[in-house]
């Protein structure tokens, strides 16, 4: 058990496993501590007398022995009772040595939940919880942009929201990797939508002038134009977006195309199908007849082979974006001179 990353954290308290005695917890990303409070709090204390089995105290206020003897006190009614201590990281030796003695026979009916300021692993607190197999340690950074893609479909999932073909990076680029950003995304896409988020969604209720920037470059992409890609790519660029990223929301607005011309040569309406309104139908209408099915299938393996070189190549990234561009576009021809 001991030290464990972010995904191994909530992995194991919101799981069905038992609980370890200790938890220890703490870090730059305040979202997760929020998370993991919540969580214990609902585990630990769930069918039965939560105010009789709920102890809330700061280290700052007490000291280790008289928080310890609230873990031996048993539990009401209930098979387990919390003791959640805030300002863990100031105890001081004799706290330390206090807490030592008590893990090495901790009370199987007490979850002792200890709130960090910040995690560090060269403490003397923090060792001792590390050596300790009944005690889970955590520190909460922030996370990477690569990190962002699997952290909004885990979180929208805990809204009740169910994440559509581009969604997930259209918010991934929109919020950053800033959860708190992402927390209020999620609100806003919870009330306005019912329960399916697609990357329109995004961009109609969330989406800020850099979203809006990488949807230009996925419209410009789309329809063949590579000089309004290059340039919208280069914004992309310099404002440090991530091409892996990119590469989401191209291949929706990809299949949405190449589903747009497979309606047509069944000569059904693209629009109406596939419910795209206002100024949205023209350019997928547009790129749709540009190339006939075969064509736009090609363009779906590009962007397939693409994401395996972003995610497995030492080449720079906008290098291999840059050379994706100029795969699924054309030039501009040359006006002549007069």
């Amino acid at each position: 058990m001991a030290k464990a990353d972010t995904d191994e954290f909530f992995s194991t308290i919101e799981g069905k496993g038992t609980l370890p005695p200790v938890v220890a917890f703490g870090g730059a990303e305040r979202v997760f501590v929020d998370d993991a409070i919540a969580t214990l709090r609902g585990r630990v204390l769930s069918g039965g007398l939560a105010d009789f089995n709920h102890d809330r105290t700061s280290a700052r206020d007490r000291r280790a022995p008289d928080i310890l003897a609230m873990c031996l006190t048993l539990p009401v009614m209930a098979p387990r009772r919390l003791v959640e201590v805030r300002d863990a990281d100031s105890f001081n030796d004799a706290d330390v040595e206090a807490l030592a003695a008590y893990l090495v026979r901790p009370a199987t009916e007490t979850v002792l939940m200890l709130v960090c300021g910040d995690i560090d692993f060269r403490s003397r607190f923090v060792k001792l919880l590390e050596k300790s197999t009944g005690c889970l340690v955590c520190r909460f950074d922030h996370p990477t942009d690569g990190a962002m893609p699997g952290l909004v479909v885990r979180r929208a999932k805990k809204v009740g929201l169910s994440l559509g073909p581009g969604a997930v990076e259209a918010l991934a680029i929109t919020v950053g990797a800033d959860l708190t950003l992402l927390e209020r995304a999620l609100e806003k896409l919870a009330i306005a939508c019912d329960g399916v988020v697609n990357a329109g969604d995004v961009s109609a209720h969330v989406a800020d002038t850099h979203l809006e920037n990488a949807f230009a470059f996925a419209a410009a992409v789309a329809v063949g134009n590579r000089q309004a890609a290059v340039a919208a790519a280069a914004q992309l660029q310099a404002a440090r977006e991530e091409p892996l990223r990119l590469i989401g929301l191209l291949a929706w607005q990809m299949r949405q195309v190449a589903h747009a011309r497979v309606l047509l040569d069944e000569g059904k309406d693209p629009a109406r199908e596939l419910r795209l309104f206002g100024d949205r139908a023209a350019p997928v209408l547009r790129a749709a007849r540009m190339l006939p099915a075969e064509g736009h299938a090609r363009r779906l393996v590009l962007l397939a082979e693409a994401d395996v070189a972003l995610k497995s190549s030492r080449q720079p990234p906008w290098l291999l974006m840059m050379r994706l561009v100029q795969d699924l576009t054309v030039p501009v021809p040359q006006q002549p001179r007069r």
